[in-house]
């Protein structure tokens, strides 16, 4: 059924936005089975209320449709609606009834399409009705309008108007069952597409009131009513009259209106020979004396084959002969002297339009009419297939020309075209092929010319001037649009090329005049790649580039002029990954970058004073904003867009939400609007100390925000109502992580205890019981920061994970060591190392500092093979101002990943290369003092033998592998209990076997290799002692845990250790004399990093005396009888040890057996 083709246009435009979750005026969103349209978002100003509204668009819900009033945008919930209007072309297919709202002033054309509603009510608020707002409800059989409305009114189920005095006939129900309907005196017209489609009607009486029967080129008051074959007018009536149910001017001289179903007289000379299942000829003679066919007289009718002109007939009138479904013999009397645009299309029977050859006016070129100059190409028949050639004489082709032509397949046109009228080639479906001349004048392609054409390429010429709107908008197979070169054309028009869903590229050949790039001129273009803004562009207008999904680049051709990236301009570019905008820019508006799915930067210029808060939302993958510096509104740290004095954050890149962390600058101290709008991500994000304000919106639709931190005690008072939007965040979802001290104050507060879960900060003892705790502070669900330490240790260890006994063993991973993280710890805090064994991933500012900026830390070992990735002084760009590390810290690392702590490249976050001087993974085993400086060390073991444990994997057989000497073997097991028996050397009375680390648990085929916390027996291989300058480094094997079967050394770690010596002897080793003596009973003070033995059923009654590995003695002990220790090299080739007690003779070493 025929519809009028502005309201197509309405359906389809914009269509492909749906579910918009940032909104623009034209998006779509649908919410409880409802699908709106938004169509005013304003705010009140200058004395004007606030404006929100949508129209209703289409439902698929079945039975009862009840539309709301009032209806909130869905899933976002962020703004609320008036809905004010029922949209063009609206649908409800599963409908039986529906509610109109009294909101609702306006109902458009062809309202409610398909459903099964027989009923409807207009409310009284109703002020505007379109014509043939209900011809497409193919059940309705009554149209009621409530009281109390001014303007319109119901008689019999029949839809009238009032237009002041004036009394109208404006719809009349498409299923209602008469067949015969009388419109009552009184009323003084039918608005066009008022009786539209009435599938029942076939006779119709107008009244002798009636004084107006209003047409248009695409219908008239009666079209579509396919049994309509009577229209009968009072005779009464002095305006009109009615011949045979055809109705004329009352004079006789104006044809007004033909019933659509009436035939015309059977006649065989126009039959369709070559057809035989064809309309047989059907024809109407037009009445002596009629001297004009007005517009739309002709619409729709279903059966006639030809239209015979009386001699009296001098003027066709535009649109009179439209969409008539049989036609197809026309002729143009001599006697024709106005025709006017688009008569005849869509009459998809039609072939040849022939002009008589007396005729003065018009004529044809082989069956295409033309004014008779040849310079107006008037109408081409649109059941005409093939190519065709405009004349050499045609200067313009007239609007609805091809229109509808839907068997035409290439068009070229001459040299000397100058315009192209409205419509002039919408619908001509099979048109691949248009050819502008060689070379083209056109200037001029008129509104919505080649809407819905099936054109693969278009290239432009470079005459053209002015392109109308929608020119070619919704063609499905166009792939390419190229601009000649010395284009002048200034403006893409609005909707130009939008709904081209197979479009690819448009490129620009040369110079050109362009300066606007219109609204949605591209919108929807779902495939084109790239687009060069060419420099004399001075305004991108409201989504311009709106659903390009595709489109990976945009460039500006410098130097750009573009002040102004408007609404939507770019929103639902997915594909896109960065944009530089160019220095003229000064505005970028409301949703510009909405949905960039895959931009991961901006670069906002100097000269941008405005940005949107919704500028640039549902950008998953925006990693960092990058505002150039001489910017003087906004600026950017760390990639976070900040105002210019970093105190408000105005955007936050989604791509920086942390599973661990999410750390916001320090700097600010207000969280804008819609900060964090819709990002999907964010599980987590810790507010920092000077935050004083959280704006509207800021919180809204983070569906995965579990946890947010606050470094403050202090809970901020000034939080916008809607910054946790109640319709989107579930605050019970939401725990609130504290510091432990600022309990009660959260608790207290009205708005923060919405959020009844709580996190807060623990204390562990993590060094050993005893030696002071560490408090912990949970930034996530997974994470925890170190924030205060009160460990009295001399290696302080930061574990990989920590449990809060609290909180049910909650376990966390230890990720970040907070800004100034020692400065409140108490003064018997003065450990000399820290030792990381956790990934970490944040290091503060003066990390290892006291208050008063000294540190008693003098080294730091990182055991994971990541460099932390935020170095707080290079992450919120400090520069050299601050510091993490104090110059005179050494950091060792493992070898493996030296170069990446060192180096710049590969970081997330620069800063490990300023420490690079710092950095090693030597790690010294020599002893330096004032007598023995660096430059001349000492050997840590001095004869063969010494004892070990540290607080992480070590690797003894570094130093070998790289310099070729100093081997060292780890020896931990015995492999027997104490026995009776003679050694290899001397005389004794027992001995104790032992064997490597490797044998018993250790890293396998490697007895050099030291798992953390384990004590062991060192010793020097080939050599007495060991090289001055020995090291040994991280073990890098470190991923695999290790347990040691049968030791008998224990480690010290963290601090020394006060050992009680019990029934079981303790032993250790002498450094100056390479032997194991043996621990009076008591306490013995041991030194942290070394390790003693405990060697149960060796006979007592010996004096001893215990010796440090540096030769000095303790006080109150006593000299031993003393033991050799002896090797034998295993069949595996590893080593087992004899400890062999014997008096120790004046020349006595240590004997090695390498036999």
């Amino acid at each position: 059924m025929k519809k009028i083709r502005f309201l197509l246009f309405t359906l389809l435009a914009l269509f492909y936005v749906t579910n918009a979750n940032a909104l623009i005026v034209g998006n779509r969103f649908e919410r409880d089975g409802i699908t709106y349209e938004v169509t005013a978002m304003e705010e009140a100003h200058d004395g004007l209320p606030k404006r929100f509204n949508v129209k209703f668009v289409s439902s698929t819900k079945a039975g009862e449709v009840n539309i709301p009033a009032k209806v909130k945008d869905y899933p976002a919930n962020q703004y609320e609606f008036d809905v004010t209007a029922i949209d063009n072309n609206s649908t409800v297919p599963n409908a039986t009834s529906v509610v109109i709202p009294a909101s609702v002033t306006t109902i458009g054309a062809n309202a409610f399409q398909v459903g099964h509603i027989e009923s409807i009510e207009i409310p009284a608020t109703v002020t505007d009705i379109q014509k043939g707002a209900f011809s497409q409800m193919k059940s309705l059989k009554e149209i009621k309008v409530a009281a109390g409305n001014a303007k319109y009114s119901s008689d019999g189920g029949v839809l009238y108007e009032m237009e002041g005095t004036k009394k109208y006939l404006a719809g009349y129900p498409i299923a209602k069952p008469d067949a015969n309907y009388t419109v009552p005196e009184g009323v003084v017209g039918v608005r066009t597409n008022a009786v539209q489609g009435a599938l029942n009607l076939t006779a119709i009486s107008l009244p002798a009131s009636l004084k107006e029967l209003p047409a248009t080129k695409d219908g008239n008051g009666f079209a579509s009513c396919k049994k309509l074959t009577a229209i009968n007018v009072n005779s009464a009536n002095t305006t009109f009259k009615s011949v045979d149910g055809v109705v004329l001017s009352h004079d006789g001289k104006e044809l007004v209106a033909y019933p659509c179903g009436k035939r015309g007289v059977i006649n065989p000379a126009y039959d369709l020979t070559s057809d035989p299942g064809a309309e047989k000829g059907n024809v109407y003679k037009i009445p002596d004396g009629v001297e004009k066919i007005l517009e739309g007289a002709f619409t729709s009718v279903e059966y006639l084959t030809a239209v015979e002109l009386a001699t009296s007939t001098t003027t066709i009138e535009k649109g009179a002969f439209t969409n008539m479904r049989n036609l197809r013999d026309v002729k143009i009397a001599s006697h024709v002297a106005s025709i006017g645009d688009g008569a005849f299309f869509g009459d998809i029977m039609l072939q040849k339009i022939k002009v008589d050859a007396a005729n003065t006016t018009y004529k044809d070129d082989d069956g295409v009419l033309y004014d008779k100059a040849g310079k107006n190409l008037i109408s081409f028949p649109a059941g005409r297939a093939g190519e065709y050639t405009t004349l050499n004489t045609t200067e313009n082709i007239k609007p609805d020309a091809f229109r509808g032509a839907a068997k035409v397949t290439k068009v070229t046109l001459n040299t000397g075209l100058k315009t192209i009228g409205q419509d002039a080639f919408q619908q001509t479906k099979a048109l691949k092929t248009i050819n502008f001349g060689n070379p083209s004048t056109l200037e001029e392609i008129g509104q919505s010319a080649f809407w819905g054409s099936g054109l693969e390429k278009v290239e432009l010429p470079a005459s053209l001037k002015k392109l109308g709107t929608y020119v070619f908008k919704s063609n499905a197979n166009l792939k390419k649009v190229t601009v000649a070169n010395g284009s002048q054309l200034e403006e893409l028009s609005d909707r130009t090329f939008e709904s081209c869903n197979n479009l690819e590229t448009f490129e620009f050949l040369g110079t050109n005049s362009l300066k606007t790039i219109g609204t949605s001129a591209f919108g929807g273009d779902s495939k084109l790649v790239s687009f060069k803004i060419p420099k004399g562009v001075t305004n991108i207008k409201t989504g311009a580039f709106d659903g390009c999904s595709s489109m990976e680049t945009v460039t500006f051709e410098a130097p750009a002029k573009v002040t102004t990236i408007s609404e939507g301009a770019f929103q639902g570019a997915s594909a896109l990954k960065k944009i530089e905008l160019p220095e003229s820019v000064t505005t970028i508006g409301k949703d510009a970058f909405n949905k960039c799915k895959s931009l991961k930067e901006i670069v906002i210029p100097k000269n941008v004073t405005s940005i949107d808060p919704t500028g640039f939302q549902e950008c998953a993958k925006l990693e960092k904003f990058t505002v150039d510096p001489a910017n003087a509104v906004y600026s950017s740290v760390d990639g976070f867009l900040l105002s210019k004095d970093k105190k408000v954050l105005k955007a936050f890149p989604p791509a920086k939400a942390g599973t661990y962390y999410t750390l916001l600058p320090p700097t600010i101290e207000e969280i804008g609007e819609q900060a964090f709008y819709y990002v999907q991500e964010l599980e987590n994000v810790t507010i920092p100390e000077k935050v004083k304000k959280i704006d509207k919106f800021a919180f809204d639709r983070v569906a995965k925000l579990n946890t947010i931190a606050f470094l403050s005690k202090v809970p901020i008072a000034d939080v916008d109502p809607s910054a946790f939007n109640p319709d989107n965040v579930d605050k019970s979802k939401i725990s609130l992580s504290i510091r432990k001290d600022a309990a009660a104050a959260f608790n207290s507060d009205a708005f923060w205890n919405q959020f009844p879960n709580r996190l807060v900060s623990f204390d562990v003892e993590t060094n050993g019981v005893g030696n002071g705790v560490t408090e912990f502070f949970p930034l996530s669900q997974k994470a925890v920061m170190v924030v205060d330490v009160k460990a009295d240790v001399f290696t302080y260890v930061v574990p990989a994970k920590v449990k809060n006994a609290g909180d049910s063993n909650k376990e966390y991973e230890v990720r970040l060591w907070a800004d100034y993280g020692l400065q409140h710890a108490p003064a018997n805090v003065k450990f000399e190392e820290i030792v990381f064994r956790n990934q970490l991933d944040y290091v503060g500012l003066e990390a290892f500092e006291k208050k008063d900026g000294s540190s008693t830390v003098k080294r730091v070992f990182f055991t994971c093979k990541k460099p932390a990735k935020d170095m707080s002084a290079t992450k919120w760009e400090y520069g050299n101002a601050e510091h993490e590390f104090k110059s005179d810290l050494k950091i060792y690392v493992k070898k493996s990943v030296i170069d990446d702590y060192k180096s710049v490249a590969g970081h997330e976050h620069a800063g490990w290369n300023r420490y690079a001087n710092q950095i090693e993974y030597k790690i010294p085993y020599y002893v330096t003092s004032a007598a023995a400086p660096a430059a001349a060390p000492k050997p840590f073991i001095k004869k063969k033998y010494g004892t070990f444990a540290r607080e992480f994997d070590t690797d003894f057989g570094s130093y070998f592998a790289e310099e070729g000497k100093g081997k060292v073997a780890a020896f931990v097991t015995p492999i027997s209990g104490v026995e009776s028996g003679p050694g290899d050397y001397g005389h004794s009375t027992y001995m104790v076997k032992m064997s490597s680390i490797d044998l018993n648990g250790g890293a396998a085929n490697d007895y050099s290799y030291i798992p953390a916390e384990t004590g062991v027996l060192l010793k020097v291989l080939e050599t007495e002692a060991l090289p001055v300058d020995f090291y040994y480094t991280i073990g890098e094997k470190d991923d695999v845990t290790y347990s040691i079967t049968g030791n008998m050394m224990t480690g010290i770690v963290v601090k020394d250790q006060i050992i009680t010596v019990g029934s079981t002897p303790v032993y250790v080793v002498s450094g100056n004399k390479g032997i194991f003596k043996k621990a009076r009973t008591g306490s013995l003070n041991m030194p942290v990093h070394k390790a003693y033995a405990k060697i149960s059923g060796v006979p007592a009654g010996a004096k001893i005396a215990f010796v440090f590995d540096d030769g000095t003695e303790a006080t109150g002990i006593e000299a031993i009888d003393s033991f050799i220790i002896c090797s034998a090299r295993l069949p595996s080739g590893r080593f087992a040890e004899h400890f062999l007690p014997i008096p120790i003779l004046k020349n006595c070493g240590i004997f090695l057996n390498l036999s």
